[in-house]
């Protein structure tokens, strides 16, 4: 098979396969088109990998042995690579790729289930709403808009408008997004979708605050696993069961007599079980080795002991500092991807020493993990002034920290 004028990168076969497994497994879009200069693309899905070849899901009628462009997005990168037609809808598995620059401007998607609801408001006049009243679930986000799913459309007076293309709406509210406050702004109609399982709507998003901006940028990071919630302290926990919903309702029991009764035998200490790793793949280990961390810690001897163990786990770029000195020299050099802070670092707070750096335009957007004990009484506080993602409690071993590694930077 031809080159196609693309320049060769990446050439293991593994790898290449393992890029497709992940295609198939979540439904990306890929794009297939004739090499010429006027040509179309055609966008499918891959349904399975079977020996040398790909099975796309549809295509159009090709000729066998015609050559192709294939070109995908996975983890923000664009792939482009060549293949060549075996029979309808199968190709032959591409013998090299090559990975163009990270996208500045990404997506994130939800699904329904999620309930992340979008309500919007044509007009508002001081407190007074008029117009129509749209609401939905959302299902696309990015900095320059959004798509929901329409489930409302009503107005205050009469029956609604039907949506046009161009109708600008004064409030666009979105709520219910993970670990951030409502985001709201103006808002222009740019498409409207009839499908048969319901009409959908895209939304371009006007005059933006900057804090709304960031914390959609935050999310447009990879989407966290929902376990990331349980690791946030609480500052009132119920103790006693019978005041959890859904406990069982107390039945008094008559007295019995008095018995002698022998005492239990004491219960075999119990053995807590290690979380179980995600399967591993070739693709997994490229992208944990290209993950740039950094480990802010009270001791350099505390951070290295961390630091190897994050190498052994095929996180390749970890780097550890002690101080406020070390961590502004290795922040200005490097742009990390994730930054493990110390609540007490060099006998100072963690909290001031990042503050510092901040005020140096370092470490602004990096997602932070706490390390501390989680029964410290500050650290609730501490969690909402650095805003936080998780806290990892210094008595946990490192296969505590696993799932939240995984589902962040892998």
């Amino acid at each position: 098979m031809s080159n196609l004028g693309l320049k060769a990168e990446l050439r293991d076969g593994e790898t290449i396969r393992a890029y497709l497994d992940e295609l198939a497994l979540l439904k990306t879009p890929v794009q297939l088109w004739i090499p010429q200069s006027d040509a179309l693309p055609f966008e499918t899905t891959i349904e399975r990998i079977s020996g040398n070849a790909f099975v796309t899901t549809t295509t159009p009628l090709l000729p066998e042995g015609q050559q192709l462009f294939v070109s995908f997005l996975l983890d923000a990168r664009r792939f482009n690579a060549n293949t060549q037609v075996i029979s309808t809808g199968v190709f032959r598995i591409p013998t090299s790729i090559t990975q163009g620059e990270r996208r500045e401007r990404l997506r994130a998607t939800f699904t329904q289930a999620e309930e992340i609801q979008v309500f919007a408001i044509e007009r508002l006049v001081g407190t007074f709403v008029t117009g129509r009243l749209l609401l939905g679930t959302l299902l696309d986000l990015s900095i320059q808009g959004l798509r929901l799913a329409v489930e409302e459309l009503s107005a205050l007076e009469g029956h609604p408008a039907e949506l046009q293309r161009g109708d600008t709406f004064d409030v666009i509210r979105i709520q219910g997004l993970p670990f951030t406050p409502d985001i709201h702004c103006r808002a222009v109609l740019a498409h409207l979708t009839h499908a048969k399982e319901g009409d959908s709507a895209g939304f371009l998003l006007v005059g933006l605050e900057a804090g709304d901006q960031k914390n959609i940028e935050r999310i447009l990071a990879r989407r966290f696993p929902t376990t990331f919630g349980q690791a946030f302290p609480k500052k009132k926990r119920k103790t006693d069961l019978g005041d959890r919903l859904g406990a069982p309702v107390q039945v008094p029991i008559a007295a019995k007599a008095s018995e002698v009764v022998a005492a239990p035998a004491p219960r075999p200490p119990t053995v807590k079980e290690k979380p179980a790793r995600p399967a591993s793949s070739p693709a997994m280990r490229l992208r944990k080795a290209g993950r740039k961390i950094l480990i802010l810690s009270a001791s350099l001897e505390g951070g290295a002991v961390l630091a190897e163990q994050m190498r052994e786990d095929d996180f390749r770029q970890v780097k550890v500092a002690s101080s406020f000195l070390e961590a502004k020299q290795l922040a200005t050099a490097t742009r990390f991807d994730l930054l493990l802070l110390d609540l007490k670092v060099g006998g100072h707070f963690g909290q001031m020493i990042l503050q510092s750096l901040r005020k140096h335009g370092l470490l602004l957007d990096t997602p932070i993990i706490l390390v501390a004990d989680r029964r410290d009484a500050s650290i609730p506080d501490v969690v909402e002034e650095i805003q936080a993602i998780h806290v990892h409690d210094r008595r946990d071993s490192y296969d505590e920290l696993v799932p939240v590694l995984y589902g962040l930077l892998v």
